[in-house]
C-alpha cells in the first residue's frame, strides 16, 4: 500500500477517535440522566456536573492543544491522550461514588481536548488550502456521527445491558481504534514538524488582540453552548418529563438532532465552496435559526404544545451546528496563518467554557424547581415551569449571537488579517 493511502487511512483513523471522544461528550449524561440520577441518588445538579467537568477541562485545555499540536505533531499527541480518553471511559462505569465519576469524567475531557485540534492540524498539513473545508467537513461527519450513536443506540444498548455494561462496551471499542491508530502511525513518515514560532502566552495574546475575531467568537460559542446542552444534556429530560414519553422515544429526537448536525457537517463545506468559499451568510444563518429555535421552545412550553413542535425546535439548532467546517475555516482565515492551531483551540475554549456555563445553569435552574417536583422511580420529574423558566433564559442568551453576527467580517477562503 503506498504511503498516501496510509496517511488517508491514518486520518480516517483520527476521526474514529474523535468519533468516541464526541460520543462521551453527547451519551453522558444526556442519554443516561435518569439513569445515573437513580442509581447514585444525587440531584439535577450533580448530574449535569459530569458534562460540566468534562467541558471545562476540554475548554481550558484548548490553546495548549493547538500548541502542542503544533510542536510535536497531531498524530502524536492524539496516541497519548487517546490512552487517558480510553482509561476515563473504562474508569467511569466502576465508580462506587459520585467523587470518582467526576473524577473519571476529568479524565475523559482531558484526553478527549486534543483530538479535534489534532484532526485540524494533521487535515491542514495533507489537505490545506481551500480544499480544506470539504475535507474537515468529512472527517468532521465521522467523528460527530459518535454523538449520533450517543443518542437512540446507546440507550438501546442500555435497555439491553444497563448502564454500565453499556459504558464498558463502549470504552472497549475505544481502546480497539487507538490501538488501530497507533498502527497507522507508524505506516506514515511523521519526522518533519513544523516547530511553532511563538510562545504559547504570545500565540493567545495575538488572538485576543485580534478584533476581527470578535464577533465570530460571541456567536459561535453561544450558539453552540445552547444547542449543545439540548443535545447532550437536557434535550430527553424535557421530552421525559414534560410530554411523558419513555426514554428511549426521547432519544429519537436527540438522535434526529445529531443526524441532521452530521448531515449539514458533511454538506455546509461543500455548499460554501460552490458559493466562493463565503462564510458571512453561514455565520447570521446560523444566529437567526438559534434564537427562532428558542423562540418555538419557550412557546411550546408555554402553550403546552405536543412533542413533534419540540422537535422542530431541536432541529433548527442542529442543522446549523453542522457549520463548523465553515466557521473553523473562518476563524483560521480571521488570524495570522502561522497561528491558526492556536486561534482554533482557542475558539474552542470560549465554545466549550460556554457549554459548560450552560450545563450548570441549566442544572440550578431545574433545582430551583426541586421542591415541587415529582419523584418516580428515584428519578426527579420536573414541573413546567421549570422549563418556562429555562427556555426563558435560553431565549434571552440567543439575542447575543444574533446582533454579534452581522458583524463578522467575509473572509471568501482567504486570510485577511494583517498581523
Amino acid at each position: 500500500m503506498s504511503t498516501r493511502k496510509y496517511e488517508i487511512i491514518m486520518l480516517l483513523a483520527m476521526a474514529g477517535l474523535y468519533f468516541f471522544s464526541f460520543f462521551q461528550r453527547v451519551a453522558i449524561p444526556g442519554s443516561i440522566f435518569n439513569d445515573l440520577q437513580s442509581h447514585y441518588s444525587i440531584s439535577a445538579a450533580a448530574v449535569t456536573r459530569l458534562s460540566a467537568i468534562y467541558l471545562f477541562v476540554y475548554a481550558v485545555m484548548q490553546p495548549f492543544a493547538g500548541y502542542l499540536a503544533d510542536r510535536f505533531g497531531g498524530i502524536r499527541v492524539v496516541l497519548v491522550s487517546g490512552v487517558l480518553l480510553c482509561a476515563g471511559s473504562m474508569l467511569f462505569p466502576f465508580s462506587r461514588i459520585t467523587t470518582e465519576l467526576y473524577l473519571c469524567r476529568a479524565l475523559v475531557g482531558l484526553g478527549a481536548s486534543t483530538m479535534y485540534l489534532c484532526m485540524v492540524k494533521e487535515t491542514d498539513h495533507y489537505f490545506g488550502g481551500k480544499n480544506f473545508a470539504p475535507i474537515f467537513g468529512l472527517l468532521c461527519f465521522i467523528g460527530y456521527s459518535g454523538g449520533l450513536a450517543g443518542t437512540r443506540p446507546f440507550r438501546m444498548l442500555v435497555e439491553a445491558l444497563g448502564w454500565q455494561k453499556a459504558c464498558v462496551y463502549v470504552a472497549a471499542a475505544t481502546i480497539i481504534m487507538l490501538v488501530f491508530t497507533w498502527i497507522m502511525m507508524m505506516k506514515v513518515d511523521r519526522d518533519k514538524i513544523i516547530r511553532p514560532k511563538m510562545h504559547i502566552l504570545q500565540s493567545i495574546k495575538l488572538v485576543f488582540s485580534n478584533k476581527l475575531s470578535y464577533p465570530l467568537l460571541l456567536t459561535t460559542p453561544f450558539c453552540f453552548s445552547l444547542y449543545f446542552t439540548i443535545q447532550a444534556t437536557i434535550g430527553p429530560k424535557v421530552l421525559e418529563d414534560f410530554c411523558g414519553i419513555s426514554s428511549l422515544t426521547a432519544t429519537n429526537y436527540t438522535f434526529i438532532m445529531m443526524f441532521c448536525t452530521i448531515s449539514s457537517m458533511l454538506l455546509s463545506g461543500m455548499v460554501s465552496r460552490v458559493l466562493g468559499n463565503k462564510r458571512k451568510l453561514f455565520i447570521i444563518v446560523y444566529s437567526v435559526s438559534t434564537l427562532f429555535a428558542m423562540l418555538i421552545l419557550l412557546l411550546a412550553t408555554i402553550f403546552k404544545f405536543p412533542s413533534w413542535v419540540f422537535l422542530i425546535g431541536y432541529i433548527f439548532p442542529a442543522i446549523s451546528a453542522g457549520f463548523t467546517p465553515v466557521t473553523v475555516s473562518m476563524m483560521k482565515e480571521l488570524n495570522r496563518a502561522d497561528n491558526a492551531a492556536v486561534a482554533v483551540g482557542m475558539m474552542n475554549t470560549v465554545t466549550y467554557g460556554m457549554v459548560a456555563i450552560m450545563s450548570q445553569v441549566t442544572g440550578r435552574i431545574l433545582d430551583l424547581f426541586r421542591d415541587s417536583a415529582t419523584v418516580i422511580n428515584n428519578a426527579t420529574i420536573y414541573p413546567r415551569i421549570a422549563y418556562i423558566t429555562l427556555f426563558g433564559v435560553f431565549l434571552f442568551v440567543a439575542l447575543i449571537p444574533f446582533i454579534a453576527s452581522f458583524f463578522s467580517r467575509e473572509t471568501n477562503g482567504e486570510n485577511i488579517c494583517s498581523s
